[in-house]
């Protein structure tokens, strides 16, 4: 008689998800918990709406937040946020988007039609990479300056969230430091796409890097972001930029021009579809 297999329940794998990483996993709306982050005050969420899903049809999803999840140091996740909020949809400015974030947590779409194609997987598994940056680079000005430095002087940024989300998406402009021509709408975005590389893709960043001397530049300044960011966690993320060679492929950018205006309003990132 052959045994048969246990099939964990997504709600089961949500519960194990937050025992292990010390967070939650829920499918209500991130403004019943964090209602502040939505306020006029805080500015940056006003126009944020969110749709409520259930956890029986985000296996995908979760299967792509688990495997996001294992790349970082122990005790890093729990650091940075509370909670990882699935999502039905989400429109910012009235246009879809794969993400977002707020002040201690991330929230993924999970569309219901993708079931079946990969895509509510590579969604969140590229966009807990995604989400989790935005928060890295808030909070380490000397990476924005330094990231805003090695802009073009001739470089934009989009004029509104719905530009960004909504622009055709044309191919990117490796040669002037932009991963993903959606790296170009702003300097979160830009630094969001250079945390999927680095953490769902970091062969091809590699690659780009040792090619591309504007990207070394600004792998290194993403790498220092990282390991800088906590003494805890310094050592977990050396070793994983060092395992997967993308230590050896940045390049510091060495004296910059500081004369830059920090404006961090601008930074809040989004998953464009």
């Amino acid at each position: 008689m052959n045994a048969c297999s246990y099939l964990e329940s997504e709600t089961e794998q949500a519960e194990r998800l937050g025992k292990t990483y010390q967070l939650n996993i829920k499918t209500d709306a991130p403004k019943q918990s964090y209602p502040k982050d939505f306020t006029e005050e805080e500015g940056s969420l006003v126009n944020v709406e969110v749709t409520i899903t259930s956890l029986d049809s985000a296996a995908e999803t979760l299967d792509g937040i688990e495997s996001a999840l294992g790349v970082y140091p122990e005790g890093f996740i729990s650091e940075v946020i509370d909670t990882i909020y699935i999502a039905g949809s989400i429109t910012i400015e009235g246009a879809a988007a794969g993400g977002t974030y707020g002040s201690r947590w991330i929230a993924l779409s999970n569309v219901a039609q993708w079931n079946g194609t990969k895509a509510n997987y590579e969604n969140a598994y590229y966009g807990v990479h995604h989400e989790l940056s935005s928060l890295i680079f808030k909070n380490s000005p000397l990476s924005v300056m330094t990231w805003q430095s090695l802009l073009n002087r001739d470089w934009k940024p989009a004029k509104s969230n719905f530009e960004a989300l909504t622009k055709d998406e044309l191919a990117p402009d490796y040669s002037a430091g932009f991963l993903s021509d959606y790296g170009k709408t702003s300097m979160g975005n830009d630094f969001n796409t250079y945390a999927e590389f680095a953490f769902a893709e970091p062969e091809k960043l590699r690659e780009l890097a040792a090619t591309y001397p504007l990207i070394a530049k600004k792998l290194s300044v993403f790498i220092t972001a990282y390991t800088q960011f906590s003494a805890k966690y310094q050592q977990g993320f050396e070793e994983y930029f060092t395992r997967t060679g993308l230590s050896d492929v940045a390049v510091e950018p060495g004296n910059v021009e500081m004369t830059i205006q920090l404006d961090l309003s601008g930074i809040k990132p989004q998953i464009s579809q």
